[in-house]
């Protein structure tokens, strides 16, 4: 009954607001719009002609950043269907003024993202997330716009290749694919998380090439219990690198260790530790032979002052000759902001307590900051 009574109450609100949204829009009188962005859990059963409404009004309009973002947001709820996004409804209008499309739990296939590709001549913006329409991406010509592409949990796709002259940025979030990028001399930053991310690490001979590229590189490799230290090729314009690991895999210190020393000019580095725990014990500190010349800020987030995240905080401080700031973040490391960190607060307390001892360790010259 109580069930019930919650997917009465949703509806009734998604009424009110489907309602609002029409009015709304009933009253806009200018010619064109620049951005267009619908944020709502959908279903398609009882919204779907309310969806399209919306989708025409923005393309009439000429809008130049879409946005439907039609994640559902409630656990309690179950989402029946979600809305399909068909080239049959978009052949009736004209795509050339997009510079940015952005698709949340929208079901599009690759049929369909390659005739918007051909059609929106200014696309520089593509971001796709949580479709299981899209199985292969294979665009008929090069991208000459494209700058940032995103691929996000989009679990049933087998492989994607584009060519995208003025690529910038790729992030790509999912399970092993065939990805292919061609002929993207401009790329800067790549980020990858799941298993790919993980098959990239495990396969260092096989890291694609455009990878040397990069300036700005992110790898969520909180999937994976790595048995062995990988011996990671050479990069030399990495600038900035972001790792999330798992902190009962393989040591992160001798990880962060291999892949420092593949990153010689390497200015800033982010490490997240998942799944911290243990009793903090005898510390050592590692010192190399070479060190790091260039690294001057480090952060390390879900603190807790273990054996484990004091000997790499210890090794950045005794290792990095340019570290100008260290960042300890105590807060849980998957809470968005201070605000959804549900850890147990005296956690908190002992991470925030051993960050202090920490602070006795590091030189004047160096600015701490605690989190």
């Amino acid at each position: 009954m109580e069930y019930r009574k919650v997917i009465k109450s949703y509806s009734e609100e998604s009424d009110r607001f489907v309602r609002w949204v029409n009015e709304v829009l009933k009253l806009h009188r200018g010619p064109t719009i620049d951005e267009f962005k619908v944020c709502f859990s959908v279903n398609e059963k009882h919204f779907k002609l309310d969806i399209e409404n919306w989708i025409r009004f923005s393309l009439r309009k000429k809008v130049k950043r879409l946005v439907l973002d039609l994640a559902h947001t409630r656990e309690s709820i179950r989402v029946i269907r979600q809305y399909t996004l068909t080239d049959q409804f978009l052949r009736s209008y004209h795509l050339d003024s997009l510079t940015t499309l952005c698709l949340n739990s929208v079901q599009v296939t690759g049929e369909v993202l390659e005739y918007v590709l051909s059609n929106c001549p200014f696309l520089e913006v593509l971001r796709v997330e949580a479709t299981e329409s899209l199985v292969n991406l294979k665009p008929s010509g090069p991208l000459l716009k494209l700058k940032h592409l995103e691929i996000i949990h989009c679990f049933k796709l087998e492989s994607f290749e584009i060519s995208a002259l003025n690529l910038v940025s790729f992030k790509y979030y999912g399970h092993v694919a065939r990805i292919l990028l061609g002929d993207v001399p401009n790329i800067v930053e790549a980020s990858y998380s799941r298993a790919y991310a993980c098959s990239l690490v495990t396969n260092c001979s096989q890291i694609p090439s455009y990878l040397f590229q990069v300036e700005t590189l992110s790898l969520d490799l909180s999937l994976r219990l790595f048995e062995d230290t990988p011996r990671f090729p050479i990069f030399r314009n990495l600038r900035q690198l972001r790792l999330t690991l798992v902190a009962s895999g393989v040591e992160p210190l001798l990880f962060c260790t291999s892949v420092l020393e593949a990153s010689p000019f390497l200015h800033r580095f982010a490490v997240k530790l998942t799944y911290l725990n243990g009793p903090a014990g005898e510390l050592k500190v590692l010192k190399v032979e070479h060190p790091h010349q260039f690294l001057s800020v480090f952060e390390l987030r879900g603190f807790l002052g273990c054996t484990i995240d004091m000997e790499l905080a210890l090794y950045i401080l005794s290792n990095a000759v340019s570290l100008q700031k260290i960042i300890i973040d105590t807060r849980d490391p998957y809470a968005e902001d201070m605000f959804w960190d549900e850890r147990d607060p005296r956690l908190k307390e002992w991470g925030t307590a051993r960050a202090r001892e920490l602070a006795t360790r590091v030189p004047p010259w160096v600015e701490l900051m605690l989190l």
